[in-house]
């Protein structure tokens, strides 16, 4: 399953009939010698979200603009899904890609051009994460639920601990994150285990009576834009140097807070991408 930025793409589906088609958004520069590509993005509420005129809002629609205005090539984006998105790229149906999972088997079969680090995390009330800062004293409250997603990946260390805790009778699975986040504003569970940027869009005064809580601080991975490799190189290499200098400068720190809220992008965070890693090869939190 493909990124943290993707799930929002999929757990916040609106019907996209006669997108492709409606949403042939270019984001363009006049004279560019560069070549027409096609970007895909994940929907989703802060991320990218089209509009009917054929513009859209979020970071990801904000990253492509600057790529485009920083390397003169002009970009075609569309929506796209978890399901098609790695697949789409590989086959060359499109030439970049939003929310893509880093790995370094993935880093040979593609350019990767900017990457954030992630963590799934413990969403529980204000009120109750005073008692549970971690997840060991969660654990010894045994009259406390966990919500999660039914048959996610996640990494060994965090699936064992949720096992303990089916184990006791105390998990709560839900079949998506909108299913989750109702049994957890229902009282049903008293946390979820989330990625947090599906908290984007949510008010300032219901976030304020939340708390993400770290409970497995080693478990990151990274997520980011991806270019296929039939891309021509000199384009590529426009593309990692705009999105290099991008980095550098702070530009896509700035995208992060603006788009994400302060809340959210404390958990997010624009890393360099390496020459080689050692990442979980799959978004754990689904």
């Amino acid at each position: 399953m493909d990124s943290a930025f993707a799930t929002l793409g999929q757990h916040k589906r609106r019907t996209w009939v006669g997108l492709a088609c409606a949403l042939a958004m270019h984001v363009a520069q006049a004279g560019s010698d560069c070549p027409r590509l096609r970007a895909a993005l994940l929907p989703g509420p802060g991320l990218f979200e089209p509009r009917a005129d054929g513009s859209a809002a979020g970071m990801d629609a904000e990253v492509a603009r600057e790529l485009s205005h920083r390397t003169g090539c002009p970009l075609d984006i569309e929506p796209t899904n978890v399901t098609r998105l790695w697949r789409s790229l590989e086959s060359g149906a499109v030439d970049l890609t939003s929310g893509a999972v880093y790995s370094e088997a993935r880093a040979a079969q593609a350019d990767f051009l900017v990457l954030t680090r992630l963590r799934g995390l413990a969403l529980t009330s204000r009120a109750l994460a005073e008692y549970v800062p971690d997840r060991e004293a969660f654990a010894q409250r045994t009259e406390l639920r966990l919500g999660v997603i039914a048959q996610a990946r996640r990494p060994a260390s965090v699936q064992a601990w949720i096992d303990r805790l089916k184990a006791q009778g105390r998990v709560s699975e839900s079949g998506d994150l909108t299913g989750l986040l109702k049994a957890y504003a229902a009282g049903r569970v008293a946390a979820v285990w989330i990625p947090p940027e599906v908290l984007v869009g949510r008010t300032d005064a219901w976030l304020h009576q939340q708390r993400l809580l770290d409970w497995f601080p080693d478990e990151s991975f990274m997520v980011g834009w991806a270019v296929s490799k039939r891309v021509p190189d000199p384009v590529r290499r426009s593309l990692r140097s705009a999105a290099e200098a991008a980095h550098r400068d702070g530009t896509l720190a700035r995208m992060v807070q603006h788009h994400l809220g302060p809340i959210v992008s404390r958990h997010v965070a624009v890393v360099a991408v390496p020459a080689t890693v050692v990442v979980n090869p799959t978004d754990p939190t689904r």
